[in-house]
């Protein structure tokens, strides 16, 4: 008997697109995460449809054929300032770059130009399923009282799963979450600081398996970010989003969670909210504020 909890998944950055990196000798992370989910055969399958006098289904063939895996990841720092996370590779292969600045702290904003790729190993109680080329997108998710979340999403090229053995998993390096709340979180808006109750910002990159005569790739071909925050609201004096909804009002927004070494944040210099609407958090009233990323100048930050 297999049991659905025994999993794990690793990863490494590849030198060459599609050529298995772990198997090339590269070290293998381990993640560590949780809903880890995969489908070992996505694609498509086109039917035959012939005429042969029968009715009913033709047979079929698979047409296309490709990998996705998903996993969620604490969103923490990396234990020590000027050092990128164990999930800093994940955010590569989802269009981001990494820039260290001056050993104090580690950026990841948009980088269009990437070809980051990873080899992942899904093993799943005695079978190994390989991605090859794997290359995706993420959402973030922060929620008062909770722990602050990176779900990713990945693409990638099939490979004929096989028997394997569960290896040995070493997570050292990855940090505990810290829960977001008046202790470790803080929030700013238009440089204003907001009682904030969740933040939700969603890549959205589009991710393409494209084959044709000898070329077989995934492709990033476009992003278009979308958020959500929800905030108490305050008197309109102090605040007034249907103004900045109405004018389009670009501002900055800034969050910010942890300690030093296990410090993140995600901000943006160009942001718009749309339109809102009210809501309720335990009888206080609320805003809840599409946030619109503008361009590309949004950063996830490790410090």
């Amino acid at each position: 008997m297999r049991k659905t909890r025994k999993k794990v998944l690793l990863f490494a950055a590849e030198t060459a697109y599609g050529v298995d990196a772990i198997d090339a000798g590269e070290t293998a992370t381990a993640l560590l995460g949780r809903n880890v989910t995969i489908t070992p055969m996505a694609g498509d399958n086109t039917s035959l449809d012939y005429d042969d006098g029968t009715l009913g289904n033709s047979p079929e063939v698979a047409t296309e054929i490709y990998g996705t895996v998903e996993v969620e990841v604490d969103w923490a720092g990396s234990g020590a300032a000027g050092t990128a996370t164990k999930y800093a590779p994940l955010l590569q292969a989802c269009l981001r770059g990494q820039n260290i600045t001056a050993d104090t702290s580690v950026a990841h904003a948009i980088d269009d130009t990437s070809e980051a790729s990873l080899t992942l190993y899904f093993h799943y109680d005695g079978v190994l399923h390989a991605l090859l080329g794997a290359r995706g997108t993420f959402k973030l998710n922060a929620t008062a009282k909770q722990f602050p979340t990176l779900t990713f999403t990945f693409t990638g090229l099939f490979v004929k799963p096989t028997v394997a053995a569960m290896p040995a998993a070493d997570f050292a390096g990855w940090q505990k979450p810290l829960k977001v709340g008046v202790e470790y979180s803080a929030c700013t808006l238009g440089g204003q600081a907001v009682k904030l109750i969740s933040l939700d910002y969603d890549q959205a990159n589009t991710v393409n398996h494209a084959e044709y005569v000898g070329f077989e790739e995934v492709q990033i071909t476009d992003f278009a970010p979308t958020g959500k925050i929800v905030l108490e609201a305050a008197s309109l004096g102090e605040f007034d989003p249907f103004t900045a909804a109405k004018d389009g009002t670009e501002m900055a927004f800034e969050f910010t969670h942890g300690v030093a070494g296990n410090q993140v944040s995600w901000a943006s210099s160009r942001v718009q909210l749309g339109r809102p609407t009210y809501g309720d958090q335990d009888g206080t009233l609320t805003y809840e504020l599409p946030l619109i990323p503008i361009s590309n100048v949004d950063t996830l930050t490790n410090a």
